[in-house]
């Protein structure tokens, strides 16, 4: 670039008014008429500039440019034309740096920074803007975009410049784009910009580039929160590629990502259904993240497994963690020939075969199908159990009487995949109840769910539950079952101080109710049992649960789905279902310390099960 055809350009600019004054009226017609001129010598003075190492170069070769510039940031005309003024910008962005080395770098940067603030913000009084009709606001957006297509086209042409000539930039120029979109990060117009500098940092970590630190905070900062919007949004949307990148990058933001995600299924939305919940997990991308790189997923994982034992056990907890390692386990999938690289990567490979088993989900499969593999996993967990129930394991019993074997001794890493994959509990819990002969492998799967660490309390967690499950599968076909059969079965071999028969028991009466014939007629005394009879709220959310399992409220309906579907019973549970809601709605009302998404997740879920169950009464 010759300084002489740039002093031209100058003196052709000062011709059109003072610099940071009022352009005249004949300079603002010069100046568009000579505005595709202008725009094609500005493309080349910026390809010029790009060509010295240091602004203090390109200052040293065209002494007058910042005189040029400036004048070019106060004229309206360049401003209101949107190639002139983003060719601007870049010029000006390549007289910043975030490493000045001399002190004439240093003004510039600061200058530049003014300018492009400037050319953002827009001028007051703007003859051109008045003309045309356009209010601040209008100014400022055009102005805005101006500024994100700049950093963005230099972005691009950084890259492909490191393809073109096979050698990577300065790691302070990454550094530096970065930190010019600081002011632009919390806008929504920009985040094609902030995805592409997150990926590019993404790419460039290997090579020793980094982007800002405090970009990646801004960032962060800017998806903070999202959970507690109801339809997950955050003021900046990403793509989930880049929140996978700014979560690689920066492991504070992932940490709060899983711990607000966990907050919200916990004590925010505590009744949020499981399709609800897998629309939340997969809508900001975590598992897809997870299953892409091995860091994010480690450090999810991690701080799952902590909060899982801290909360020894948490139902909510233990829910989300099924949900999301069922979204995991289909990101998985998707991943043509990498699946056995992303589970060595996600367990220890003595429990593989246990994953391998555990990854079959049961929906749609027959009985015999379900009790066939749930006995694979028991020999498998039989196989991999700690070493000193390896003497006193008897084998699996196969078809006839059911007997009552030793328990298996888990340890906490098992334990962690059982409830991983916890739609096998569902099913076990209802192969008990619907089978003549209750399977010996789903006393053993349901006893090391419970009791991992507890072989000597096995057997008798599993003689209590084979009894209750055989007294209950004896009631199942009667049409008027008395509900002090049931007290009878529950109170003759339920211990008080065992969670862990509680809540197997409390799953078999919700089957019960749901299964046997007319177990509908008594389902106010079967709440009672699982629940107790002041708890509306929790009687409302354990029906809804049990019902959501046991029919496909989204997807196509299985034979097996519909096995307990008949007329009466959908009307007596649709009378259930709006009269607890009915209740609910008014406590919700009179209590001043609940949330009304609570409120809300509960009335949804009733809504769509009572559509489903009000097309289930039609006639076919």
């Amino acid at each position: 670039m010759d300084s002489a055809e740039l002093d031209s350009w100058l003196d052709r600019a000062k011709s059109w008014g003072e610099p940071g004054g009022v352009v005249s009226t004949e300079g603002l017609q010069d100046t568009c008429t000579c505005l595709g001129e202008l725009g094609n010598f500005l493309k080349q003075l910026h390809v010029a500039m790009t060509t010295w190492e240091r602004p203090a170069a390109i200052m040293r070769h065209l002494p007058n440019i910042g005189q040029f510039l400036g004048r070019l940031c106060h004229n309206p005309a360049v401003l209101a034309c949107g190639d002139a003024c983003s060719v601007l910008q870049s010029c000006l962005t390549a007289l910043c740096t975030d490493c000045p080395q001399e002190d004439i770098e240093r003004r510039a940067a600061g200058w530049a920074q003014k300018m492009l603030r400037h050319v953002i913000t827009g001028p007051s009084g703007n003859t051109v803007r008045e003309a045309m009709g356009y209010l601040p606001s209008d100014q400022h957006k055009l102005a805005l975009e101006k500024a994100i297509h700049a950093l963005s086209e230099d972005l691009d042409q950084l890259q492909q410049g490191r393809r073109v000539k096979t050698r990577q930039a300065q790691p302070c120029t990454l550094h530096q784009l970065s930190e010019l979109c600081l002011p632009l990060v919390t806008l929504p117009a920009a985040s094609t910009v902030v995805e592409k500098l997150l990926l590019a940092g993404l790419k460039g970590k290997t090579g020793g580039q980094e982007l800002s630190i405090l970009f990646l905070e801004s960032v962060a900062r800017t998806q903070q929160q999202v959970y507690s919007n109801k339809l997950v949004t955050a003021a900046v949307p990403l793509s989930p590629a880049a929140l996978c990148a700014l979560w690689t990058l920066h492991s504070p933001s992932l940490e709060q990502e899983v711990l607000d995600m966990v907050e919200t299924v916990t004590l925010d939305r505590p009744y949020m259904g499981t399709e609800d919940m897998k629309t939340l997990v997969c809508s900001r991308g975590l598992p897809t993240a997870c299953a892409l790189q091995p860091t994010v997923n480690n450090v999810t994982r991690e701080i799952l497994r902590e909060l899982l034992q801290q909360s020894a056990g948490s139902p909510s907890l233990l829910k989300l963690l099924r949900v999301f390692n069922e979204c995991f386990i289909l990101e998985v999938c998707k991943l043509q020939g990498e699946v056995p690289t992303v589970l060595h990567l996600t367990y220890n490979l003595q429990l593989l075969p246990l994953v391998h088993l555990l990854i079959l989900h049961p929906a749609g499969l027959s009985q015999p199908t379900c009790q066939e593999h749930l006995k694979n996993i028991c020999k498998t967990l039989q196989t991999i159990q700690s070493p000193v129930c390896q003497d006193t394991w008897t084998q699996v019993t196969q078809a006839g009487g059911c007997q009552i074997g030793p328990g298996i001794s888990c340890t906490h890493e098992i334990w962690l995949v059982l409830v991983q994959f916890g739609w096998w509990y569902s099913k076990a819990c209802k192969l008990l109840l619907l089978s003549p002969v209750p399977p010996q492998s789903c006393l053993q799967y349901l006893a090391c769910y419970h009791l991992p660490t507890s072989p000597q309390q096995q057997q008798g967690f599993m003689s209590c539950v084979l009894d209750v499950a055989s007294t209950l599968h004896d009631l199942l076909p009667k049409i008027h079952p008395k509900s002090h059969d049931l007290l009878y079965a529950v109170s003759a071999n339920q211990q008080p101080d065992s969670p862990a028969q509680r809540a197997v028991i409390g799953q078999l009466l919700m089957l019960f109710l749901l299964h046997s014939v007319g177990g509908y007629g008594i389902a106010d005394d079967v709440l009672n049992m699982v629940v107790g009879e002041e708890d509306t709220v929790t009687r409302l959310a354990i029906l809804l649960d049990t019902i959501e399992e046991n029919v496909n409220v989204v997807g196509p309906k299985t034979a097996e789905s519909l096995s307990w579907v008949c007329k009466n019973k959908i009307a007596a549970m649709l009378q259930i279902i709006s009269s607890l809601q009915l209740s609910v709605q008014e406590q919700f009302h009179t209590s001043k310390d609940t949330d009304r998404l609570e409120l809300d997740d509960l009335n949804s879920r009733c809504d769509k099960l009572k559509h489903l169950m009000q097309e289930l009464l039609k006639p076919s």
